[in-house]
């Protein structure tokens, strides 16, 4: 078996290694949070660019059509033209616009996600519970505790619910979760 004071360097490598991830993701989601006005404000400009570029497009279609008056068949073409170009660039336009839009909704739940493993990462590197958590997990204890497989203890269940209590009686006793 090994010295104690290796498993204690071993835990405080362990903490300190869990403390080096935590710090890295709160720098990186500093890094993305950081990068967010500049890409609303990226967004905007495309949008308003494609807004101009379809007007544009409007406007030349209209000057064609001016210069059109006398031939009718020529004006029947060039306003067909004018329109099947008109519904590509709008087509072309908005997918452009709904795809930026699914990336920003994506790249949201990302930080969502990222917040949540912040948070337990936190908790199991600075709460005394977390630190015990851990621990008994690295030795294989939680599941044994979670699922009631410790000798002397039995699964109870009552009205209020499933227990894991003593056999003799005179124990601890503790809720178990449900899988």
């Amino acid at each position: 078996m090994s010295d104690p004071d290796d498993t204690e360097d071993f835990g405080l490598r362990a903490f300190e290694d869990l403390k080096n991830t935590v710090q890295q993701s709160n720098k990186a989601y500093s890094d993305v949070a950081g990068k967010l006005p500049a890409l609303a404000k990226q967004l905007e400009a495309l949008d308003a660019k494609s807004t101009q570029a379809a007007q544009r497009v409007e406007d030349a279609a209209q000057a064609v059509t001016s210069y059109i008056k006398t031939d009718r068949r020529t004006l029947l073409i060039s306003c067909g033209f004018g329109a099947i170009a008109l519904v590509f660039c709008a087509g072309f336009l908005g997918d452009i616009k709904g795809s930026r839009t699914g990336y920003a909704q994506g790249f949201a739940e990302g930080q969502q996600e990222t917040k949540k493993r912040d948070l337990l990462a936190e908790w199991a590197m600075s709460s005394p519970s977390g630190r015990m958590a851990y621990e008994m997990d690295r030795v294989g204890q939680i599941q044994a505790f979670g699922m009631c497989r410790i000798e002397g203890y039995k699964v109870r269940t009552d009205q209020k619910g499933t227990w894991c209590v003593s056999t003799s009686g005179n124990g601890l006793e503790w809720p178990l979760a449900r899988p």
